[in-house]
């Protein structure tokens, strides 16, 4: 069966990409801005690039060229504008996670020979905390200065400067197999390490989602701008495609946002895909209507079997908390239950899945519009080879990865990059399985894998995914072998927050009790070795990472 509807597209670097977006989509908005009063700025291609060719004049007026350029704050139009003006005629850029520690930054501002910080103007005490412990040499750029104030210049001052003065920037040659962009990894385990990805790369992952969504004309940006899969999809494909992005200013606007910017698609993790149904059955049940929308569920369901869709017609109050035109959700970062999926598209809004680790900028598989299979990771992209290495008897294995959107190797790393790149594959660490029609499925990370003091091997992630289906209240499960003399036990156990709504008003051995019964019943369905056997109940959620995911190391 073929899925991959390849695109013919003539871009070489991020430069010709946004010319042609420019020249293609004319009189759209490429950028939209929440202001004061609730109101919204629109911002043309023709403007971003101006800004961007401007302030890459003056960055090659401070010396920067072929430099690396860290780059650290929330999605705003001062960061898109400093990251595509250092990738397309400057340097390469270091994006930097803003909830890092002042410590932490400052380590990857010094392993990534960063010649210049741009920051926002919030990072600014951060940057007087850790000035003192980087070279000397390093320039310092804030976002949000209209000029140069004591030791930092003004990024604005610098566009208007850039404007008066070229240096060339426009004419300088763009190399997109090189590092354009050092990602420095946030993982659940382990030190950071920094992911060098070339424009090629970038572009290349883009497409490749393009070639298997269909996206529409407005899209609400709400994930961390320095990941990968926002930059690369919520952002690059995004610009390839025509698609307003609209820019979420915080995530306590995040439901606001949706009915201001009215988005036909949004792009995120689990945990606010999770929030999302949260806020759907919280509104029927602020109206007392529950029961009434499990009916026209299963109505509309009945009614698709035999080709009738009146989803819209429907769901139309449930579109209506979203901003009323939401027709794709896209999630990424982590594997997300079966059950949302179709939960969703029941409702007549399409949440896709998609999987991608940073090594290959993202993306190496997603679900598509049109094709796609529940609990699945979808398919591979048009520009990458996926196998599947040393599977066992079911076809469990490892996740190998070919093609163009595979990273150029780890910064300053070569053992690092010896260890995962072999013979032009890059081992993902990730462990999976193909079903009959070619769509991957993602169990676990073989570094979680456990081995049980009976021999016995268990990916959490499956049994955790398995459990979530089946008890819906659990908001967060890990789990894990107890150790025992400093071995793993042969039980194994789960460690669960419930969600606040479900324990509301009752007692804890109320919960306990309700929680025991439906363990047991998913205990029924699972291999004795796979069983749950203790069980522990959580008053917080697990520690998470920047990402959102739960630091399993630290329980």
């Amino acid at each position: 069966m073929e899925y991959n509807q390849k695109t013919d597209r003539k871009e070489k670097n991020l430069r010709d990409m946004l010319h042609h977006a420019g020249h293609v989509y004319k009189g759209r908005d490429m950028l939209r801005i929440r202001t004061e009063g609730r109101q919204i700025r629109g911002i043309g291609h023709q403007t971003f690039m101006d800004d961007m060719n401007a302030l890459g004049n003056a960055l090659l007026g401070l010396g920067l060229a072929d430099k690396n350029i860290a780059i650290i704050g929330p999605t705003s139009y001062e960061w898109l504008v400093s990251y595509f003006a250092v990738l397309c005629g400057v340097g390469a850029a270091v994006p930097i996670d803003k909830e890092l520690q002042d410590d932490e930054i400052a380590n990857i501002i010094a392993d990534s020979e960063a010649a210049c910080v741009i920051f926002a103007g919030e990072y600014q005490d951060t940057m007087q905390s850790i000035a003192a412990s980087l070279p000397e040499a390093i320039c310092y750029i804030d976002m949000d200065l209209p000029e140069a104030e004591d030791d930092y210049l003004g990024l604005y001052g610098l566009i208007e400067q850039g404007k008066q003065e070229s240096r060339g920037y426009e004419q300088r040659e763009i190399d997109e197999t090189r590092m354009a962009s050092l990602l420095y990894t946030s993982g659940t385990t382990g030190k950071s390490k920094g992911v060098m990805l070339s424009q090629k790369s970038i572009l290349a992952a883009s497409e490749g989602g393009l070639s298997l969504l269909e996206i529409g004309k407005v899209c609400l940006s709400v994930l961390p701008v320095h990941h990968s899969f926002e930059c690369t999809h919520g952002i690059v494909m995004m610009i390839q495609n025509g698609t307003t992005i609209c820019i979420n200013n915080s995530l306590r606007y995040f439901a606001d946002n949706l009915k201001l910017f009215q988005p036909d698609a949004v792009f995120l993790v689990p945990l606010f895909i999770e929030r999302l149904e949260y806020m759907i059955w919280k509104d029927a049940r602020e109206k007392n209507g529950e029961e009434e929308l499990r009916t026209l569920i299963a109505k509309s369901n009945d009614e698709m079997k035999r080709g009738i869709d009146n989803r819209d017609e429907y769901f139309r109050d449930i579109k209506e908390l979203f901003g009323g035109n939401l027709k794709l959700l896209l999630c990424g970062g982590a594997p997300l239950p079966a059950r949302l999926m179709r939960s969703f598209r029941e409702m007549g809004i399409m949440l896709v899945v998609g999987y991608g680790i940073t090594e290959c900028s993202p993306l190496v598989s997603v679900n598509g519009n049109r094709c796609y299979r529940d609990g699945s990771a979808g398919v591979p992209i048009p520009c990458c080879e996926v196998k599947i290495v040393d599977a066992d008897g079911n076809g469990e294995g490892e996740i190998w990865v070919k093609g163009d959107n595979v990273m150029l190797g780890y910064y300053k790393n070569e053992q690092a990059t010896r260890q995962a790149m072999k013979d032009g594959w890059f081992d993902t660490g990730d462990i999976g399985h193909f079903d009959e029609e070619g769509f991957l499925f993602v169990t676990g990370r073989k570094k979680n894998l456990i081995v049980l003091s009976n021999g016995k091997n268990v990916y959490p992630e499956e049994i955790e995914d398995f459990i979530k289906q089946r008890i819906p209240y659990i908001s967060e499960i890990v789990v894990y072998a107890p150790l025992v003399n400093g071995m793993n036990e042969k039980r194994l156990c789960a460690e669960v927050y419930l969600q606040e709504e479900y324990t509301a008003g009752k007692e804890a051995e109320e919960i306990r009790a309700k929680l025991e019964q439906d363990i047991q019943k998913v205990n029924r369905q699972l291999p004795a070795f796979k069983s749950i056997q203790q069980l522990k109940i959580r008053d917080s959620e697990f520690a998470k990472t920047t990402k959102k995911s739960i630091k399993r190391f630290s329980i």
